[in-house]
């Protein structure tokens, strides 16, 4: 881990502030930076994040065509000492390749193992290239198997250039996910950061910050030449961010393939993500159309099916075109994904409870749930089968039985493809050991012991859940040993008789 102190603080520090040790040490997960890992950094400025890299790779490249950010002067009212003076003064001149000049003015031959892209996309000096053409020029000087890490502002400032505008979600449009998997993907377009001042913005304002991390598939030329086909987006939108979280973190959990149900699959929003990186995948969808293609609620899908088809993982995906609520499914996952299914139409007359119970019960021990779900927006109105209310859903998981790691319910109305005023929540647990099972004997011990004694109610009956199996497991035990003794007392009187 990575821990930067600029020891010339007074006379060396960046005039656009500290960097973020936050994106470096984040960096440091998923890409290893040796010393002779290749380091790309367009529009450097005066080596913000130069010099923390500088201190882990003795590789790396910068572009910066603003002499007063590289050799030191006042820039917009603000004292810089300059890149390479700072570089000096740290004694990290050697490890750094400054080019005197605009990345974009040139085509990039040379390949890097790391493109570290802060804000380049969106900077004033960059205007004459549209967002496409820069992204494309970032992309073509990472190496097979090499990383891209952008950062990047989500504007609403509807005077900014086109060519430095990026909204919610737009960044996924210019990504070839054939070409490029998405290590992690996340866009803060509720909740803004704090920048302190700097040049070109002296007082202190916020923005709302997006971040990606890609990953170049190698070969991919090849392949696609070879199997070039036509694919599509979901039309309910991209894949939910968390995803590529979760991708991760199943993968350091587990050395194996990972078994993974989706309920209420769509047209496989969000079940690509998962089986491009070779997830088991059981998917149930009762909707034809968003199957096999055609429109839906005004919109044209391929379908399921065939996006499957299009990127050739039918051998990880398997389609139930069954309403899962209203079959048995007996196996057990490591993951279950469940979004916006507890709300739909056609689940109406089943009980939310019943609902959140039979998805949990495909959970094996060890194994995660995640589950995003609708609140009732207005408390006034009539509770229903399809909305869940504050802080209702935690009351469905045992205790004893599951860990939450985390659930959040938000207070704010948000926009979606079917409605305009939702509120949403998800909650992310893991399935402990089966205590019901592994404590059956304890707990018709303790019902026993308690039942006619002269304690309190709560110790009488644990639970009703527990109550309830533990007097069916009793009579069933006690029905089993008549048997038995019947069977036993038979056979007594039949030998009996014989001697006699």
């Amino acid at each position: 881990m990575l821990k930067y102190k600029n020891k010339y603080a007074t006379k060396a520090i960046s005039v656009f502030g500290e960097p973020q040790l936050s994106i470096i040490k984040r960096l440091s997960q998923y890409v290893e930076i040796k010393e002779d890992t290749s380091i790309l950094i367009p529009n450097c400025q005066d080596g913000i994040y130069v010099l923390p890299l500088s201190k882990k790779s003795n590789n790396i490249t910068c572009y910066e065509e603003s002499t007063k950010l590289l050799d030191g002067g006042v820039i917009d009212q603000f004292l810089t000492l300059g890149l390479i003076k700072r570089l000096k003064g740290a004694k990290l001149a050697e490890h750094v390749k400054v080019k005197k000049y605009n990345f974009f003015h040139e085509k990039q031959s040379y390949r890097y193992d790391l493109v570290l892209a802060i804000r380049t996309i969106q900077l004033k000096e960059n205007n004459k290239w549209s967002i496409s053409k820069k992204l494309k020029s970032l992309m073509n000087s990472v190496n097979e198997n090499g990383f891209l890490y952008l950062n990047y502002y989500l504007d609403e400032d509807i005077e900014v250039s086109k060519n430095q505008i990026l909204r919610y979600k737009q960044i996924m449009g210019y990504i070839d996910l054939k070409k490029w998997n998405v290590i992690y993907h996340k866009e803060n377009y509720i909740r803004g950061s704090v920048h302190n001042k700097h040049p070109f913005n002296k007082k202190e304002h916020t923005h709302k910050v997006g971040s990606i991390l890609l990953q170049k598939t190698p070969n991919n030329y090849k392949k696609r030449t070879i199997n070039r086909v036509y694919r599509t987006s979901s039309i309910f939108g991209q894949p939910n961010q968390q995803i590529y979280d979760y991708i991760l973190f199943f993968q350091k959990k587990y050395n194996r393939n990972i078994d993974l149900l989706i309920v209420d699959a769509n047209d496989g929003k969000n079940v690509l993500p998962f089986a491009r990186r070779n997830y088991n995948v059981v998917c149930y969808e009762d909707n034809d159309v968003l199957i096999n293609g055609g429109i839906f609620n005004g919109k044209f899908t391929n379908g399921l099916k065939k996006r499957i088809s299009d990127f050739s993982l039918e051998d990880k995906v398997e389609i139930k075109q069954i309403n899962y609520y209203c079959t048995k499914e007996i196996k057990k996952f490591d993951l279950v994904y469940v979004e916006n299914s507890l709300n739909l139409d056609k689940n109406k007359n089943i009980s939310m409870k019943k609902k959140v119970r039979k998805l949990m019960s495909n959970v094996r021990e060890g194994g995660y749930i995640y589950i995003y779900y609708d609140l009732i927006v207005d408390n006034c109105l009539e509770k229903s089968n399809l909305y869940l209310n504050s802080n209702e859903m935690k009351t469905y998981f045992d205790k004893e039985d599951w860990k939450i790691v985390y659930i959040c319910e938000r207070e704010h109305t948000s926009i979606c493809h079917y409605s305009e005023n939702r509120k949403i929540g998800y909650i992310f647990a893991m399935k402990k050991r089966n205590r019901n099972n592994f404590n059956d004997k304890r707990i018709r011990k303790h019902v026993l012991d308690n039942y006619f004694k002269g304690t309190d109610s709560i110790t009488k009956f644990p639970s009703k859940y527990k109550m309830e199996k533990a007097l069916k497991n009793i009579n069933y035990e006690m029905n089993y040993a008549i048997q038995k003794f019947s069977e036993l007392f038979n056979s007594h009187d039949i030998n009996t008789k014989q001697l006699k």
